[in-house]
């Protein structure tokens, strides 16, 4: 993975836990400074708040499961989120040593959360450590090389808490890439209670098929079948996921002329609700500039104005409110700037 998206994937976890204790009764104050991290499948089970945004695949690369929709999901999720402040930076040393931080913040000093990360890669080799303001440290030990004509991988990833107690969590990664087929599975090895996995298919150019699961081995249940169909080529893309044989998700992303794009993304069956709706677009002001909009089922409006200032430097602002109370309604507004130096 290109080590400028390893930073965002740290974000990304960080934000579940913020949003999981936002959507769950709160037993404590309002402003989630002491809620209680969820469990691996609480995380599980709340994923679809926080769409994952995986870097798109390099040269040669098989898409992952996570690319089935991705288009649409750029323009109507990334940004959207974000608080009222993020920064997130990536240097790199002479050696290939790579220093990484981020760190997002609300209006009240409990709800600012970030993160430091150290990686380095030798050859085939890699680690990682990482630390994380909610009390977390991650660590990843990790090897790549070849075999049966494909590309294969396995890498430690353990996790300790020290936001209640000392808790230790361990488990492996291990994936592999032949073309047409794609295949990634997270393995328990000590007090992790979810083997998840998926592996995709590229039964014809610009179309994927993939199955993904979770699976509880403590309490002996799956906690997820997932299927996915996607189709994309340069100028349309469209993604369909059932999930637990009762949800349908889809997404539509389509360009129009070189500057202008319209994308959909909703549930189509079983849980829907209106907040599950998302319409919008973008338009290409010039190269590396965007600005975006959409508008949310139940009326909540937003903008975003997206602009690459360098090949290593990002900024985007956002604004949105409600649609049918623009004045009394919740107002949310912020800055996120990106540096990979």
């Amino acid at each position: 993975m290109p080590m400028r998206y390893r930073i965002r994937n740290l974000f990304r976890k960080n934000k579940r836990k913020r949003l999981a204790s936002e959507n769950e009764p709160d037993s404590t104050d309002n402003s989630g400074g002491d809620a209680q991290a969820p469990s691996n499948e609480d995380e599980a089970k709340k994923e679809n708040r926080v769409e994952i945004l995986p870097p798109p695949p390099m040269e040669g690369e098989m898409p992952s499961y996570f690319h089935v929709g991705l288009l649409a999901k750029m323009c109507l999720t990334h940004g959207y989120s974000n608080g009222l402040w993020k920064l997130q930076s990536t240097s790199k040393t002479e050696k290939d040593f790579f220093l990484s931080s981020f760190g997002e913040g609300y209006p009240t000093w409990t709800s600012v959360y970030g993160g430091l990360e150290a990686y380095k890669e030798e050859g085939n080799l890699h680690a990682s450590l990482a630390w994380l303001t909610d009390g977390f440290l991650l660590s990843d030990i990790g090897a790549r090389g070849e075999a049966l004509g494909g590309t294969c991988s396995a890498v430690l990833k353990s996790m300790l808490s020290t936001s209640n107690g000392c808790e230790y969590q361990c488990k492996v990664k291990c994936a592999f890439e032949r073309k047409p087929v794609k295949a990634e599975l997270y393995v328990p090895i000590y007090k992790d209670p979810l083997f998840m996995g998926y592996i995709l298919g590229e039964p014809a150019k610009n179309y994927l098929l993939g199955y993904r699961t979770v699976l509880n081995v403590e309490d002996r249940k799956f906690d997820m079948h997932a299927f996915c169909v996607g189709y994309s080529n340069n100028s349309t893309e469209v993604g369909l996921k059932l999930e637990n044989f009762e949800t349908i998700r889809g997404s539509i992303f389509q360009r129009i002329g070189e500057k202008w794009a319209l994308a959909l993304k909703a549930d189509l069956y079983g849980n829907v609700n209106a907040k599950r709706v998302h319409v919008g677009g973008q338009y290409e002001l010039e190269p590396g500039t965007l600005l975006k909009a959409k508008v949310r089922g139940d009326t909540r409006i937003g903008f975003i104005y997206q602009r690459k200032i360098r090949e290593d430097i990002e900024a985007l602002f956002h604004v949105s409110f409600q649609g049918n109370d623009p004045i009394n309604g919740k107002h949310k507004f912020g800055a996120s700037w990106y540096f990979n130096m």
